[in-house]
């Protein structure tokens, strides 16, 4: 059995973000599922995650969860070097810079990559979807998202994950989106992007060396051929 750990899914689905875990789960019998609560040692700190998602979460605990995981960043640096597959999507990869930026007020981060966010709360919230391309084993892999968002990133993106080609990145001034180390990929796109992305879903299967066959899998592929030809006829 392979595990996939699901972090503090009490803070952390406010998109329904839990079921690009379940429908792995539903996919694949071979996996088993460990739910990590905020009183909780993660599974990922006792070497016990195949692959562990962190999905987006109201921004009042984005604090918190930067708290509940500072003493564990040395352990989440040592499993993305062992290849341990993480999937981080929507305000959730802020986690993973140097700050937030509040107001007045500027939140400590992680800093395991090089780039700071800025929160928009009292200026506007952004909503937007995107069509890009990933590098994954030096193919490239269509991908689609969904946005929405009261902050934006700024820094250095040289690890990133997407090339945008209709919509924005990390930010309105740059086409690059996402994070991406070994098998750790990080994403603002929020909500089920598994579900968007099959072909992605089946990637990340296979990097867990277990059947990369979907659930419904003949109707997921049809409806991310029509989004994606929709997206890029509507230009986004």
């Amino acid at each position: 059995m392979k595990n996939i750990e699901l972090l503090y899914p009490e803070f952390c689905s406010i998109y329904a973000e839990r079921y690009n875990v379940d429908y792995l789960l539903r996919s694949c019998p071979e996996l088993n599922l460990i739910e990590t609560t905020h009183g909780e040692a993660p599974a990922f700190s006792r070497g016990e995650a195949d692959m562990v998602y962190l999905g987006c979460t109201p921004e009042k605990h984005q604090e918190n969860i930067i708290e509940l995981l500072r003493p564990y960043k040395e352990s989440i640096l040592e499993e993305i070097e062992k290849g341990t597959i993480f999937l981080i999507t929507g305000n959730a990869i802020e986690i993973f810079g140097n700050a937030i930026h509040d107001a007045e007020r500027t939140i400590p981060c992680l800093s395991m990559f090089n780039f700071e966010a800025t929160r928009y709360m009292d200026e506007f919230r952004h909503n937007s979807q995107f069509v890009g391309k990933a590098s994954l084993d030096g193919k490239e892999m269509p991908l689609i998202g969904h946005r929405s968002q009261f902050s934006f990133a700024y820094g250095d993106f040289s690890d990133h994950f997407i090339d945008i080609e209709i919509g924005i990145g990390m930010n309105p001034d740059t086409k690059l989106e996402g994070i991406k180390k070994n098998n750790f990929y990080a994403t603002y796109s929020l909500g089920p992007f598994l579900i968007l992305n099959p072909y992605f879903a089946k990637y990340l299967l296979r990097l867990m060396d277990v059947s990369d066959e979907l659930t419904y899998e003949a109707e997921i592929i049809e409806a991310y051929e029509y989004r994606k030809k929709q997206l890029i006829t509507n230009k986004g």
